[in-house]
């Protein structure tokens, strides 16, 4: 059996009773590598759909909460960032996660965002759990969780996308370019991206012939910009229509001109 599923026992007994005989940097590390093999094994049984397996990875104060509620169309992740209590018994695991959003009159789409997580042992296993009071990190900023006496739940972050004005937060500066026959000089187009997560660019296809065409960042962060460019090929003088995916939300047409 991995090593790594055998650990941890209790942290906090460990970091008194082990860390003579091991290096603190060493404990730390085999802990967090004791959570990255359970998180992975947990959120792949997410994008496999197999929920009743993944039950056995989630604390027993959330077992109420991951039963009754929905479950996110998770299809791919990555483990980006592990942080570790003092103590050892506690952590936030960041992932990056794409996933499918759907909303009223638009087509399901594909949305990537990173998500803090929360984590702690239980049983001597590390296992996911929401905090029950208190304020967490969300993809939209901070949201408070709370008891009986907290009032009603706060609105949404104004941050957080309407879903029926989503499209017009990937915005593009202009859909029309002239080029100059013979000459070298680029003229460009910036698209922005004002989503909470982010957007990948590419072209559909390659374009009129003699066009020469350069992306400078496939991958657009939140609040990032990507310029594209189009030049002329020499002794030609391409015209015609370029498609520009900026996914999951959007696909530009680009009308190209040669004088």
């Amino acid at each position: 059996m991995d090593r790594r599923l055998l650990f941890p026992v209790a942290i906090s007994a460990m970091w008194t009773q082990t860390v003579a005989a091991q290096p603190p940097a060493q404990v730390q590390s085999e802990a967090e590598a004791a959570l990255r093999a359970r998180a992975q094994e947990f959120y792949q049984l997410e994008v496999d759909r197999k929920f009743r397996q993944a039950e056995a990875f989630v604390a027993d104060d959330t077992k109420d909460y991951f039963f009754n509620n929905g479950k996110p169309d998770i299809r791919k992740f990555n483990i980006d960032k592990i942080e570790l209590s003092p103590d050892g018994t506690k952590a936030k695991l960041t992932l990056d996660i794409t996933s499918v959003m759907s909303a009223p009159g638009m087509a399901a789409m594909e949305f990537s965002s990173k998500v803090p997580t929360t984590w702690k042992l239980e049983n001597e296993k590390w296992v996911w759990y929401l905090v029950q009071e208190g304020e967490v990190d969300t993809p939209f900023g901070k949201m408070r969780v709370g008891s009986p006496n907290a009032g009603p739940a706060p609105a949404l972050p104004a941050s957080m996308p309407d879903p029926s004005k989503i499209r017009s937060l990937v915005a593009i500066d202009r859909t029309s370019v002239e080029l100059v026959a013979g000459s070298h000089k680029a003229e460009a187009v910036t698209i922005t991206n004002h989503m909470p997560g982010s957007i990948d660019i590419s072209a559909a296809g390659d374009g009129p012939k003699g066009l020469v065409m350069l992306i400078d960042k496939n991958k657009v962060g939140p609040e990032e910009k990507a310029v594209v460019s189009f030049s002329a090929r020499d002794n030609e003088t391409p015209s015609g229509t370029v498609h520009l995916n900026a996914g999951p939300l959007q696909v530009f047409s680009i009308q190209i001109h040669t004088k």
